[in-house]
């Protein structure tokens, strides 16, 4: 059990930003909230349970690494078995299979400390259940986008609008949460928590559009972190491919369609990354993120009473730094070794 709370740590050193927590913080400045130092507690908690659907993610996905580190079922693998990951895939030998058990509980742990921060915190009762009564139904939505992700793969491409519809229970609706539960220690108004929450989703969303071309790039976030194309590999329902196939000529289509069957023989991903581009369906998801970012600072001016002029000015910022190079490209120590000495 040592080994699974010192793997912990290695989240506060995988590079991330913090978003999930930083989202209740500006929601609850902006609604008004004063006590700031509470309001961390709640953020952590949030950023704790995110972190938690991260691993379960990488299991589905069956993602090796995330910002250059190990994924957790690969690093508990490695612990049972260091030959095991090197081109593995889940339970095809009984260190990974052990790996993933170990992660999936980790995750589990990772949920319920979420859930023991948010409960035990000194926020009012109230609010208090509000909060994990809002995270509990999240768990929810986040497992049926989970199981609609795989039920997509290797079947016909849905359209553009309901990959947007998956990607906000994926991640819209947890951003969602976060800044309802800031807006909700805040004693905000119903305008006011409207208004906070279409900003965080519409943010949100932007970002996992850009996810969608960064996982084109090998220079990114995402590229570097993950791989190039694991999306693709696994044909996972993303507006970016589903506006391709819309956009695309009836060839390519069809290579498209192949490609989504499975039956890849003579097709490259280089192939299909080129087909995305003069498809036009890169510059249409690139038009769709700057739509949601529109969105997003369309809702903030909506509030009644107003949000804090200065806290507003931030989340803007914010939302810009969702689809920015300073995230995307941002430098990542990438150190194994260090990971894995964690679990020593």
């Amino acid at each position: 059990m040592n080994r699974i709370y010192r793997w912990m740590r290695h989240y506060l050193d995988s590079g991330g930003r913090r978003m999930h927590g930083m989202t209740v913080a500006l929601a609850y400045r902006a609604c008004g909230g004063e006590s700031e130092d509470s309001a961390m507690e709640i953020a952590a908690a949030m950023q704790i349970y995110h972190h938690h659907t991260l691993v379960h993610d990488d299991i589905y996905d069956e993602d090796r690494s995330r910002r250059g580190w190990p994924s957790t079922h690969e690093a508990f693998a490695g612990l049972f078995d260091p030959a095991s990951s090197a081109n593995s895939r889940l339970f095809v030998s009984g260190a990974l299979r052990h790996g993933t058990i170990t992660a999936f509980a980790y995750g589990k742990i990772c949920r319920a400390l979420a859930s023991h921060m948010i409960l035990t915190s000194t926020f009012p009762a109230e609010a208090r259940l509000a909060v994990a009564k809002a995270l509990d139904w999240h768990d929810l939505y986040d497992n049926a986008a989970q199981l609609k992700d795989v039920d997509f793969e290797g079947t016909a491409m849905p359209n553009p609008q309901t990959c947007l519809q998956n990607a906000w229970l994926k991640t819209g609706r947890l951003f969602e949460v976060c800044a309802f539960a800031g807006a909700r220690l805040a004693w905000a108004s119903d305008s006011q928590r409207r208004a906070v929450e279409a900003w965080a989703g519409q943010s949100s969303l932007a970002y996992q559009l850009k996810d969608d071309l960064e996982d084109l790039e090998a220079d990114s976030e995402k590229g570097r972190g993950r791989g190039v194309a694991t999306d693709l590999l696994y044909c996972k329902p993303t507006y970016l491919y589903a506006k391709a196939r819309e956009m695309a000529s009836k060839h390519d289509r069809e290579t498209l369609d192949c490609w989504q069957s499975g039956e890849r023989t003579g097709i490259e991903e280089s192939d299909i990354i080129a087909i995305l581009y003069h498809s036009g369906a890169v510059e249409a998801c690139h038009i769709e993120i700057r739509r949601c970012i529109d969105r997003a600072t369309d809702a903030l001016q909506k509030a009644e009473p107003t949000l804090r002029v200065e806290t507003v000015d931030e989340m803007h910022e914010y939302s810009e730094y969702f689809v920015s190079p300073g995230y995307w490209r941002r430098p990542i120590a990438i150190d194994e070794r260090r990971a894995f000495a964690l679990l020593v």
